[in-house]
């Protein structure tokens, strides 16, 4: 049978339409749709070389000795997620690529930022601000900086601090940058380390916590909580100072507790005028320090007669105190081995915070090391080195 060359010519461009589909079928499997966390916005944030991040040393606190052996390439991402009340809602983060680093492939750190409540004091916004990201990335990981619902690029209108449902959030970012990684051709193994500081300590437990309760495809390896609160429960005999230092720190959970459960009674705790402008004050676009000049350092014209003297005993609280115990981490599951730092002189987050967390970890027969530092009080800078010490810590599990 003889076919003519217009035949042929048709036959021919149907059979690469069909090894072109073919060829795109399996690019789609090999880099298949996450389960959660569907990155919806990739943006190149460019690069740092060794020398710029060299100088930012200095800035952190961090020795000299400290080795910088990459540059690395950054990116902000935001991803599908949900809130605490279940509904859809988008959250960012900040991703942290090591460059010829000459490795097979690179292990994974999520790490977890202390509290902030300005939407635009993020890693996805200001790459230099996810320090974590960073280092982590200049020594060789791949580090993800989630934002936090709320923050950054989020179209959540606060940050739902010191809620269990923050965890769910961030295992979502872990998701989608297994995609993105297949997608951009960067090979990550199946280590997957977590850094927390200070309230990034309670995110971290709180991932840990969903984790054991939701399974998926990946598990934590190993971690460290540095100066972490997760025991939220207030003791009886708990007493507020007469002047508060950082008063929107001191109010903001309760707005927060207020908000996201419905309560409606801030005006029960925070006395007027203040409860008056905390949507506007926390509405993000604000600095603690500058919530801070708008507000009273004096207990006693801060919070409400009731709130100080009679929290125990009325009614009207005992939602709010479920609230609140509810999202207590203290007897959550732990995944993997975990490194627990903590100083003595803390006088923000008790150590006791972390030496419980510790008993309670080993009372379960996890493995957990608890370090308590003789010096330090909660700032960055006097836990930097407790930073250090956790990615030297991870060394022996990479």
């Amino acid at each position: 049978m003889k076919i003519s060359k217009n035949t042929f010519y048709k036959l021919s461009l149907h059979i690469l339409f069909l090894m072109f589909i073919s060829c795109d079928e399996t690019i789609q499997e090999s880099c298949p749709e996450p389960k959660f966390g569907d990155f919806i916005s990739i943006v190149d944030k460019g690069e740092m070389t060794i020398d710029y991040i060299e100088g930012l040393k200095p800035s952190y606190g961090l020795p000299d000795d400290f080795e910088i052996s990459y540059d690395i390439k950054i990116y902000s991402v935001d991803y599908k997620t949900t809130d605490p009340n279940g509904n859809e809602a988008i959250a960012s983060g900040a991703i942290y690529i090591p460059m010829n680093t000459g490795k097979e492939s690179l292990s994974l750190v999520s790490g977890q930022h202390g509290l902030t409540i300005q939407k635009s004091d993020v890693a996805s916004l200001i790459p230099a601000l996810g320090y974590l990201g960073v280092f982590g990335a200049s020594i060789g990981y791949a580090v993800i900086q989630p934002d936090y619902l709320g923050l950054g690029n989020s179209d959540f209108p606060y940050y739902p601090v010191y809620q269990k449902s923050n965890g769910k959030v961030l295992l979502d970012m872990v998701d989608g940058v297994n995609g993105f990684a297949c997608e951009n051709d960067i090979k990550l193994n199946d280590n997957l380390f977590l850094i927390g500081y200070s309230n990034g300590g309670y995110n971290s437990i709180a991932m840990h916590e969903e984790l054991s309760s939701r399974p998926r495809d990946f598990d934590i390896d190993a971690s460290v909580v540095i100066a972490g609160y997760y025991d939220l429960e207030r003791e009886k005999d708990f007493k507020y100072p007469e002047v508060i230092e950082t008063p929107a720190w001191a109010i903001y959970h309760s707005y927060v507790i207020d908000k996201t459960y419905n309560l409606n009674i801030i005006d029960k705790i925070i006395q007027k005028p203040y409860v008056d402008k905390l949507d506007d004050l926390f509405s993000g676009e604000y600095s603690a320090t500058y919530i801070d000049q708008k507000l009273t350092r004096y207990t006693e014209q801060l919070f409400t007669p009731e709130f100080l003297n009679e929290y125990e005993t009325l009614e009207i609280f005992d939602d709010y105190k479920k609230a609140i115990n509810s999202n207590s981490l203290m007897n959550a599951n732990i995944i993997g081995d975990i490194f627990l730092i903590h100083s003595k002189e803390d006088e923000v987050v008790p150590y006791g915070q972390s030496q419980n967390l510790f008993e309670s970890i080993k009372s379960k027969g996890g493995n957990a090391e608890l370090v308590l530092l003789e010096k330090g009080k909660h700032s960055p800078q006097d836990y930097v080195m407790s930073v250090v010490d956790a990615l030297k810590w991870l060394e022996r599990y990479d």
